[in-house]
C-alpha cells in the first residue's frame, strides 16, 4: 500500500466512525447517515484522483457564518440546539475535506471527529459504542503516524497543490502497521487497567439527559389499548440480577414488575390522580430505607438495569425494603407509586432489597397514610356504565357473604373468555360494554379494566396496575430479562383487615406460556449487553472493593495451596499431580512456547528494513514483468540487462542495477539524492 492511499483511507475513515456515532446518537437516522457516508466516499474517489482538495479562492469565514446561524435558528425559530450543532459539524467536516489552504488543515478535520465521538460518548451507552470507540481510537493513530509521515515530505503550510502528489511513490511498511496497531491495542488494554483501578466516585447528581425511545402504557394517562401497542414491540426494557446472600438467586413465583397505579377511568382513558406522598433525598451510595416487613420469608436483592426508555418510573417486585440508585430525588405517590424527580431517560441502574414471598399481596395499607379524601371513594370512581354492565356485578356479587367472595366470583367470570392482540370496536357501545357481552375476546388491559369496573360496581375498592411480567430468564448469565412485549395489566383489590390484593383475570398469553428460548448466538449477545451496562456503564467502587478482595482472597488460597504442596510427600504429590494433569499440561506447552519464542524472537520481532535500493530493483522488475519481460530464477541481474530489455529501456534499467548492486554487494551506502532520481527513472520504465 503506497502511503497516500493509507494516508486518504485512515482519514475518510475517520470520518466514516465520526458519522457513525452521530448515527448511533438517534441525532442523525440511519438514512441520512448512509447518505452522508456515501458523501464521504464520493469525496474520498475526487481526493485519490487528485481533483480535491482545492483553494477557497478567498478566505471566506464559513464556520463564523454557520456559528451566526445556528445562534439564529435556534432562537428565531426553535429548532433543537443539537441537531443545529451536529449539522454545522457535518458541514465543517466535508468543507475541510473540499477546501484546504495548508496541509495542517486535515488536524481540524481530526478534532471535528473528535468532537462527534463526544457527543456519541455522551449520548450512546449501548455496547456497539464500545467497538465504534476502538476503531475509531485505532484509525485515529493511523491517521496521526500517516500525517506525521506525510508532513516530512510535503511540509505542514504546503498549500494542496503542493501535497496533492506527495506520497504516491513511497510503500508503507507492514511492520510500521503491525508494530502501530500493537502499541496503539497495547495501550488500550492499559487504559482499560486504568478504569477498572482509578477511584471511582457516585456521580448520580450528573444526570445528563440523553435519547430515549418513548414507551407507553407508564405514565399518567393512559389510553385504553396503549399496553396492547407495545405487546408486539420484543424491545428490552430492562435486566434484573437477583442475587440472596451474595449469590446467584431465581426465583419461583410469579414475577409482576409494579409500575404505575391508575384509579379514574372516563370509559376510555385511565388517569392517576393521586398526590404525591413523600418526597425523599437519596445519596447515592448510601440508598432509603423504606417499608418495613414484619415476617419476611424470601427477601432478595435485585440489580435493575434499564434500557434507553423514556419514562421516569421506577418498577418494583415486591414489597421493597431499600432503594438505591443513580438518583439524588424520589418521590412516592399514594398508589406507593415509585419514580424520579424528573422524566430523565436514559439507561441507569437501582438497586432494590425487596421482600417477594406473596406474589399475590402488594401492600397491606390502604394507602401510605390516611386519607378520608381518597379512600374508598376514589377507587369506587365509576364511569357511565350501561344497565347490562351494573346489572352482571350484581349478579356475580349476590350470595357473596365478603368482599373476597365478590372478586373471586367476578374473576371466574372471565374463564370463558379469551386472549388476543387483535380489537375490534362497535361504534354502538363502549369498549368495555362490547368486550363484555359481545366479543369476550382481548388483552390484558380490557381484562383488568372490565374486573376493575365490575368490583367497583360491587362496592369492593379496586384500581388498575400497570407493569411487567417476568417470564424470560437467561441461564448463561443468571439474570431475568424484561421486553415491552412482557408489558402486563392486572388489578389491586383492597380487603379490610388484608390490604391490597393481586388479582389476575387475563386468560394466559400464548405467546409468554412457553416463550421460545434464545438461541445461542442471541443468548450470548443479550449477556455481551448485560456485562456492559454492569461491568463499563455502570462500574462503581463497589466493585473495586469487590474485586480487591478476590484477588487478595484468592492470592491467600493460592499461597495455601503452595504450603500444602510442600508439606505433601511423594505419594500425595503424585496424586495431585494426576488430579491437575490438564494444568499442568497447560503450563508445560506455554513454557515451551516461551523457550521457542525467546530463540526466534529477533527474527520475528525485529525484522530488519529492507534496502531502499532492494525495493526499487523488484519494483523495476515488476514493471518489467508487466510488459513480458520476465527474470528467470537462475538469471543474475545482468544476465536479466543483456537479454530482452528493449534498448530505450536498457539505459534506465542499468542505472537501477548498478544502484542496486553497489549498495547490497558493495557496502556503499544509500544516498537518498541518488535514490530521488532513480525514483523518476523508475516511473519512464
Amino acid at each position: 500500500m503506497r502511503l497516500r492511499t493509507g494516508f486518504l483511507f485512515s482519514n475518510y475513515f475517520l470520518a466514516g466512525l465520526a458519522l457513525t456515532c452521530l448515527v448511533l446518537s438517534e441525532i442523525f437516522s440511519p438514512l441520512t447517515g448512509g447518505l452522508l457516508i456515501s458523501g464521504l466516499v464520493f469525496c474520498s474517489a475526487l481526493e485519490y484522483r487528485s481533483k480535491i482538495p482545492i483553494v477557497p479562492l478567498k478566505k471566506f469565514p464559513g464556520s463564523v457564518w454557520g456559528l451566526i446561524l445556528i445562534v439564529f435558528l435556534y432562537l428565531g425559530f426553535d429548532f433543537p440546539l443539537l441537531d443545529l450543532v451536529a449539522g454545522f459539524l457535518v458541514y465543517l467536516l466535508y468543507t475541510r475535506f473540499i477546501f484546504k489552504t495548508e496541509f495542517n488543515d486535515y488536524l481540524f478535520g481530526y478534532l471535528i471527529a473528535i468532537v462527534c465521538l463526544l457527543i456519541g460518548a455522551i449520548f450512546v451507552q449501548d455496547m456497539t459504542f464500545g467497538i465504534a470507540f476502538l476503531c475509531f481510537y485505532l484509525v485515529l493513530s493511523w491517521c496521526l503516524i500517516f500525517y506525521h509521515l506525510m508532513a516530512e515530505q510535503a511540509g505542514g503550510r504546503s498549500p494542496p497543490q503542493y501535497f496533492r502528489e506527495r506520497g504516491k511513490n513511497e510503500s508503507l511498511n507492514k511492520t510500521l502497521l503491525g508494530w502501530s496497531t500493537g502499541l496503539v491495542l497495547l495501550s488500550f488494554i492499559m487504559t482499560a487497567l486504568i478504569f477498572v483501578a482509578f477511584p471511582r466516585f457516585g456521580l448520580g447528581f450528573i444526570a445528563l439527559n440523553t435519547t430515549s425511545s418513548p414507551i407507553t402504557g407508564f405514565s399518567d394517562v393512559v389510553t385504553l389499548g396503549d399496553v396492547g401497542k407495545i405487546k408486539q414491540n420484543p424491545a428490552v426494557v430492562m435486566r434484573v440480577e437477583y442475587t440472596q446472600n451474595g449469590r446467584s438467586y431465581r426465583p419461583r413465583s410469579r414475577i409482576l414488575w409494579r409500575g404505575v397505579v391508575l384509579d379514574h377511568y372516563n370509559g376510555k382513558v385511565w388517569t392517576s390522580t393521586m398526590g404525591n406522598e413523600l418526597n425523599m433525598r437519596n445519596k447515592p451510595g448510601k440508598g432509603l430505607s423504606l417499608f418495613r416487613v414484619s415476617s419476611p420469608t424470601e427477601v432478595v436483592e435485585q440489580n435493575v438495569y434499564m434500557e434507553s426508555i423514556d419514562t421516569p418510573y421506577l418498577f418494583t417486585h415486591g414489597i421493597p425494603v431499600f432503594m438505591d440508585g443513580n438518583f439524588t430525588k424520589i418521590r412516592m405517590d399514594q398508589g406507593f407509586v415509585f419514580q424520579t424527580s424528573n422524566s430523565r431517560s436514559g439507561p441507569r441502574k437501582y438497586t432494590l432489597v425487596s421482600e417477594i414471598s406473596d406474589p399475590a399481596m402488594t401492600y397491606s395499607l390502604e394507602l401510605p397514610h390516611s386519607d378520608s379524601d381518597v379512600f374508598p371513594e376514589r377507587f369506587l370512581q365509576l364511569p357511565e356504565i350501561s344497565h347490562d354492565t351494573q346489572q352482571l356485578a350484581e349478579v356475580l356479587a349476590s350470595n357473596s357473604n365478603s368482599d373476597k367472595e365478590k372478586a373471586l366470583n367476578i374473576l371466574n367470570h372471565f374463564s370463558n373468555f379469551s386472549y388476543s392482540l387483535e380489537m375490534k370496536d362497535d361504534p354502538d357501545k363502549t369498549a368495555l360494554e362490547y368486550f363484555l357481552f359481545d366479543r369476550k375476546k382481548g388483552h390484558c388491559e380490557y381484562f383488568a379494566s372490565a374486573m376493575v369496573i365490575l368490583l367497583r360496581a360491587a362496592g369492593v375498592p379496586a384500581r388498575l396496575v400497570n407493569g411487567f411480567v417476568g417470564v424470560e430468564w437467561n441461564e448463561w448469565g443468571n439474570y431475568l430479562i424484561i421486553r415491552q412485549n412482557h408489558a402486563h395489566s392486572w388489578v389491586e383489590a383492597y380487603f379490610p383487615g388484608t390490604g391490597w390484593v393481586v388479582y389476575d383475570p387475563t386468560p394466559p398469553d400464548p405467546a409468554l406460556v412457553s416463550p421460545s428460548p434464545l438461541n445461542p448466538v442471541a443468548r450470548t449477545l443479550d449477556l455481551l449487553r448485560m456485562n456492559w451496562q454492569r461491568y463499563i456503564i455502570r462500574y462503581s467502587i463497589n466493585d473495586q472493593a469487590q474485586m480487591i478482595q478476590f484477588f487478595r482472597s484468592g492470592g491467600r488460597d493460592v499461597m495455601q495451596s503452595v504450603k500444602n504442596l510442600t508439606a505433601l510427600q511423594w505419594k500425595d504429590t503424585r496424586a495431585w499431580a494426576l488430579k491437575q494433569r490438564w494444568i499442568l499440561l497447560i503450563l508445560l506447552v506455554t513454557a515451551g512456547f516461551i523457550v521457542v519464542f525467546n530463540q526466534h524472537r529477533a527474527r520475528f520481532l525485529f525484522k530488519p528494513p529492507r534496502a531502499r535500493a532492494v525495493l526499487m530493483y523488484e519494483e523495476m522488475l515488476k514493471r518489467l514483468e508487466k510488459q513480458g519481460i520476465k527474470r528467470k530464477p537462475h538469471w543474475t541481474a545482468r544476465e536479466l540487462l543483456n537479454s530482452d530489455v528493449p534498448d530505450e529501456k536498457r539505459e534506465q534499467a542499468q542505472r537501477v542495477i548498478d544502484y542496486y548492486e553497489k549498495v547490497r554487494f558493495g557496502n556503499v551506502p544509500a544516498s537518498p539524492d541518488m535514490e530521488k532520481e532513480l525514483r523518476t527513472t523508475l516511473n519512464s520504465i
